[in-house]
């Protein structure tokens, strides 16, 4: 009987990862901005140049999911990526560019408003759905105090197993999982008082992912980078 349970135990976890989704999605990023800044005279397109002039601007994000570690590429201006290892649970970025020796580590067990104010966010599954890219969607609501994220799914596509990020309390990212138990088609972020971010996928594929796409350069602490403390992150260089 033990054998028998043993047998059933190993087909579960060879079946959902068989299920997991492995492969790149490419987002449409756009951005509105709230009634507040329109009020003081900012409109979208200066917003979009002061983010162009800065660098921080976007407007597609690919996203390569292998496993429980995913890639994401944003074509800011210089280029910016990071990558999340599931093994450390963290989430590491980089940039090229003047900054292209510090890599920001961020501990994604932490939810950061959390431990500012001592409070997790919301989490709800809204008794709504959505028609995105021809297909009816759900929608997942995490609201924090200083925002919310609607994230969108669709159940039949883009199956992912939510053990594999069950660690990944930042952005609501594993409670979200454990509702949908697919990935997201389109993403809204809204920062209350400032702007909404909206992405949209437009693209999917398929594909076995390199693991050499997940690889991390050779990181060093360094004291000079860290003088302001983060709850969740901390700033290292890149070693050569």
């Amino acid at each position: 009987m033990k054998q028998l349970f043993f047998l059933i135990s190993i087909f579960s976890c060879i079946n959902s990862y068989g299920q997991t989704f492995e492969g790149t999605l490419t987002y449409f990023s756009d951005i509105e901005v709230a009634e507040k800044l329109l009020k003081k005279g900012i409109t979208k397109e200066q917003l979009i140049a002061q983010m162009k002039k800065d660098g921080s601007y976007s407007d597609t994000i690919k996203v390569s999911y292998k496993k429980g570690d995913y890639y994401t590429l944003v074509n800011t201006k210089p280029k910016s990526w990071s990558i999340y290892k599931a093994n450390t649970n963290k989430i590491y970025a980089m940039q090229a560019g003047e900054a292209k020796d510090i890599c920001t580590v961020t501990d994604a067990s932490i939810d950061t408003e959390n431990k500012m104010t001592g409070k997790m966010p919301s989490v709800e599954k809204l008794d709504t759905s959505v028609i995105v890219n021809g297909a009816s969607c759900n929608v997942v609501r995490v609201r924090w105090k200083s925002g919310i994220y609607d994230y969108y799914y669709d159940s039949t596509k883009l199956i992912v197993d939510p053990i594999l990020y069950a660690k990944h309390i930042y952005d609501g990212w594993s409670e979200f999982l454990k509702i949908s138990k697919s990935l997201p088609v389109r993403i809204v972020k809204t920062t209350k008082g400032a702007m909404t971010i909206t992405l949209t996928l437009v693209s999917t594929k398929k594909e076995v992912v390199s693991p050499n796409l997940f690889l991390l350069p050779k990181l060093v602490p360094d004291d000079n980078l860290n003088l302001i403390k983060y709850p969740n992150r901390e700033f290292m260089r890149i070693k050569k």
